[in-house]
């Protein structure tokens, strides 16, 4: 048998285009760079590399278009524009006006003389004991020392430069109440306290909560961050301006649905939706669960924020604009800040508040002095002969899981006010679970069985069957009486 192969007729006018189209290209990138026309650009060109370049001219750096077009800041200048730093000053044609309020007017002599103009303007200097300035307004200029690096220290100096003053005074800016806050000592405290470890870093630290919203400007902006937070002793900041702050970052979630209006950013350009959705990026999970204790109460349904009580003015001044960024609490003044809140029934409100507290505080005392009692006694039945370790394993666990709860709820804080429904719900039914473990305890040991209880002051107390013989040696303490009386009754029944 014979078989035939077909050989395809070659295209000689195809294969001669392919090596022409070849041969063309690699000539657009052999002259491209040098002349040709062809906009080819060069591998390896950084914008470290523009910068050093565009340092070069005499007139850089005093007007924030220089950041678009060459540098392609493009998107971040565009935020700016709407921003209250691009207004912090502006020339409506014959006065300087603060932030577009007619009300805020000045005459150009009068602007020079103002102490305003030394934050509310970029590059102002009075060393010749004439005023200037550069331009109107904060711009790029103002934060960023493009000489020395492109990025912002996440110390927060740039913004203590202005945001700075006496807390309690007449123009009480935010870095003068930050500092008094446990946020200024974050990290320190964190260090100080022994238990530092990697996953802390991400909320102690200015740079680990920027990394949570966005790492990619972490990464971009401060080369010399470990963004692994393994070091605990690195090189971070604390709780600065920063974390919280995106002053101009292209945060799609801070837009509002009236793109171009003053109202553009989320308020103080934070890094969340709102101010409470920012608190909830870390003041979550089991030391510090306030966020999550608090959704769904009625202060968060009634549309109460965070800082609506947290970062409330201490001194009540009703026209001050000011965040307290202290977040200290002057309760009398937050509950009756205005008439959507508590206004003229200050006194119910915080009675309210102290019944709440009154009681979270006793029950949490009982709750702790009969799971102690109780995991004593259980422990010490697990050291004699012929125990059932498996019953006390399942009864460590159930007093573990009730005081979970117990913890959890602490570390809120709040002493029950955040959530006082939800929070006496979870208790009740936590204690609940423990006396069951208790109960089942007393069923389930066999009457026969002699139990020894020693506390820390060297004080026995025996328990024996069903029918108890109370022996006290030396100084008995009264949660060892109240363990054994609990026995007693808890056994009758």
């Amino acid at each position: 048998m014979v078989y035939y192969k077909e050989v395809p007729e070659v295209n000689k006018r195809m294969v001669a285009g392919y090596y022409l189209f070849l041969c063309l290209i690699g000539f657009a990138i052999l002259l491209g760079p040098t002349g040709s026309g062809i906009p080819i650009t060069l591998v390896g060109t950084s914008d470290r590399d523009k910068h050093e370049a565009l340092l070069a001219q005499p007139d850089w750096g005093t007007d924030p278009s220089d950041c678009t077009g060459a540098i392609c800041h493009n998107d971040r200048h565009g935020n700016w524009s709407l921003s209250y730093h691009a207004r912090a000053a502006v020339w409506n044609g014959t006065h300087v006006l603060i932030g577009d309020l007619p009300f805020m007017a000045y005459t150009e002599a009068a602007w020079n003389a103002s102490s305003c103009a030394e934050c509310h303007t970029t590059g102002w200097d009075n060393s010749t004991g004439t005023p200037t300035y550069d331009f109107l307004g904060v711009n790029c200029f103002a934060c960023h020392n493009v000489s020395a690096a492109e990025w912002v220290a996440y110390d927060g100096a740039p913004c203590l430069t202005c945001h700075t003053g006496d807390p309690m005074g007449d123009h009480p800016y935010q870095g003068g109440w930050w500092s008094t806050s446990a946020h200024a000592d974050s990290l320190e405290d964190l260090r100080a306290s022994g238990h530092a470890s990697e996953s802390c870093m991400h909320c102690m630290t200015a740079e680990g909560s920027i990394f949570l919203t966005n790492p990619d400007e972490l990464a971009t902006t401060s080369p010399d961050v470990d963004e692994t937070f393994a070091d605990v002793d690195g090189n971070y900041n604390a709780i600065t301006c920063p974390a919280c702050h995106a002053v101009h970052s292209d945060w799609t979630e801070l837009y509002e649905t009236t793109k171009g209006s003053e109202d553009v950013l989320a308020p103080g350009y934070i890094r969340a939706t709102n101010a409470t959705e920012l608190c909830g990026l870390c003041h979550i999970e089991l030391r510090h669960p306030m966020y999550e204790i608090y959704k769904g109460g009625p202060h968060d349904l009634a549309g109460v924020e965070c800082i609506s009580c947290h970062g409330y003015s201490l001194t009540r001044q009703s026209g001050n604009p000011f965040v307290n960024h202290s977040f200290a609490l002057n309760l009398t003044a937050a509950c009756g800040q205005s008439d959507f809140c508590h206004m003229d029934t200050e006194e119910w409100a915080l009675g309210q508040l102290e019944m709440i507290q009154d009681a979270f505080t006793a029950l949490s005392t009982e709750f702790y002095s009969e799971s102690d009692a109780l995991r004593t006694l259980i422990l010490a039945y697990n050291d004699t002969a012929g125990a059932d370790h498996t019953l006390v394993d399942d009864l460590i666990l159930d007093i573990d899981n009730a005081e979970y709860v117990f913890d959890l709820l602490g570390y809120d804080r709040s002493q029950g006010f955040h959530n006082p429904g939800t929070i006496f719900e979870e208790l009740n039914a936590a204690y609940r679970d423990l006396l069951e473990a208790k109960a089942t305890f007393y069923e389930s040991v066999p009457e026969e069985v002699t139990v020894t209880v020693t506390n820390t002051i060297t004080t026995t107390v025996t328990v024996i069957g069903a029918d108890t013989l109370l022996i006290v040696a030396g100084s008995v303490g009264g949660i060892v009486i109240g363990l054994v009386l609990g026995i007693l009754v808890g056994r009758r029944r």
